[in-house]
């Protein structure tokens, strides 16, 4: 981050590569992929622009995301949105699939994008607090207590959070009868 202070643009351009991919899908989780683009280009002109108020106390991830997090916030209070869910795959506390088809390719893509989709249904679901403290945990790899301080919220929330989220998609895979 010094050298991003320094204006050493390879340092910004390896902070870029790192980051990119993830804070990208966390916006296409939440809204539709044209504007995560938009946000995504929004949020690291951000980390240029404000690159001097990084004060070393936090992690460079942290910060990062919390300018991705204060981006998206800032879009939904100007155009009073409505979030779109959209996530890749549901990942546990431990990091294992929830989804594991040990068919051959051909059945296992198609049982994914069935699973996907009903997934997605299943998010929609979600309480906004819910959908966001899962997301940050599947696609940021920020710890919990980083997601906790992102979120303003105890380390026990997140675990909380995550385990009722957890359980309520697993009811609703039951309801729609993927489980």
């Amino acid at each position: 981050m010094k050298l991003i202070q320094l204006d050493n643009q390879p340092a910004f351009n390896e902070l870029y590569s790192r980051y990119r991919v993830s804070v990208y899908a966390y916006f296409c989780g939440l809204i539709d992929s044209t504007l995560a683009e938009e946000l995504m280009q929004d949020t690291f002109i951000k980390v240029l622009t404000k690159r001097m108020s990084f004060r070393f106390e936090s992690k460079v991830k942290t910060w990062v995301w919390t300018i991705a997090k204060n981006t998206l916030r800032d879009h939904w209070r100007s155009v009073d949105h409505k979030m779109k869910n959209s996530f890749d795959s549901l990942v546990t506390e431990a990091g294992d699939e929830i989804f594991e088809a040990p068919l051959d390719s051909a059945e296992a893509m198609i049982l994914k994008k069935v699973n996907q989709k009903q997934l997605e249904d299943c998010i929609k679901e979600l309480p906004t607090d819910q959908k966001e403290v899962v997301f940050l945990h599947m696609q940021s790899e920020l710890t919990n207590q980083e997601i906790a301080d992102l979120s303003n919220i105890g380390v026990g929330a997140v675990k909380s959070i995550l385990f009722r989220s957890k359980d309520k998609l697993i009811e609703c895979f039951k309801r729609g009868g993927h489980l």
